[in-house]
């Protein structure tokens, strides 16, 4: 089935569908090696990646990059956050480089987490760690500890599920088959809400948030982005989603039941 976007919601629906597939690019290969579509974690291992993130960490006006490097299968040592701070002639300068714990950072998220204006990091691993690092509002971050373990945390995508005014995040597990809801409770901290399964298991799946049927709650978009398949979560505004099978593209869209 070909999605033919003859609506701004259809438009906004391929748009969040190619960003969800960009989540494999967003590991950007640092040695010229590339990480195949709908891999498995022992595939993405293989390679060095470079995970990048973006907000205006120094509050400036200008948009920043946090990028996370990490070491390849064969090279050994500790991932490093660099943050490089925007210039209004399109060039940047370094800011600060962190060196983190985790052993295998596999996704990671914008957003203002603990309510005091400056954007925040969520980094997920492969192990199924998530860490919160809040920023400074001068171009710095914070680590302040794990916030939820899983089976693996590949792909994360935020919005504001609950409709609470505080940014959620939705976690795609590739060891649990599942998607994880965590909203947010204010101060940085999370709490579980609830849990569905993924449409096939031993597939990578990415996540993208938007609003796809113009009810102002955020939505979920679901692909493993080999080969053109998506499936649509609907928000509830509650942080649970409903299924919609007519806007999803999937061989037998009445055969997934994830609720």
């Amino acid at each position: 089935m070909t999605l033919r976007p003859r609506s701004p919601f259809a438009f906004a629906l391929v748009l969040a569908v190619a960003s969800a597939c960009a989540a494999n690019l967003r590991a950007l290969p640092s040695a010229g090696a590339a990480s195949p579509p709908g891999a498995n974690l022992d595939d993405i291992e293989k390679v060095s990646h470079a995970l990048i993130a973006t907000a205006d960490f120094n509050r400036d006006g200008i948009a920043d990059v946090a990028r996370l490097l990490q070491p390849d299968g064969v090279h050994s040592g500790p991932s490093v956050l660099q943050v490089s701070l925007g210039r209004r002639d399109g060039s940047f300068s370094r800011a600060m480089d962190h060196t983190l714990s985790l052993p295998k950072p596999r996704s990671i998220a914008t957003g203002d987490f603990n309510g005091d204006g400056n954007p925040d990091l969520l980094i997920g691993d492969a192990d199924g760690t998530l860490i919160d690092l809040l920023g400074d509002g001068r171009g710095d971050l914070r680590a302040v500890g794990e916030i939820v373990h899983l089976g693996s945390a590949v792909s994360l995508a935020v919005g504001d599920f609950n409709r609470d005014g505080i940014p959620d995040v939705a976690i795609s597990d590739f060891k649990g088959n599942a998607v994880t809801i965590l909203l947010g409770s204010g101060g940085g901290s999370f709490r579980t809400s609830w849990s569905f399964p993924l449409p096939q298991r031993g597939t990578t799946y990415y996540l993208a948030a938007a609003d796809f049927n113009n009810d102002q709650i955020p939505d979920l978009v679901i692909t493993s982005g080999n080969d053109g398949t998506f499936v649509v979560m609907l928000g509830n505004g509650n942080g649970t989603f409903s299924y919609a099978p007519k806007m999803s593209n999937i061989r037998d869209p009445y055969s997934y039941c994830p609720t």
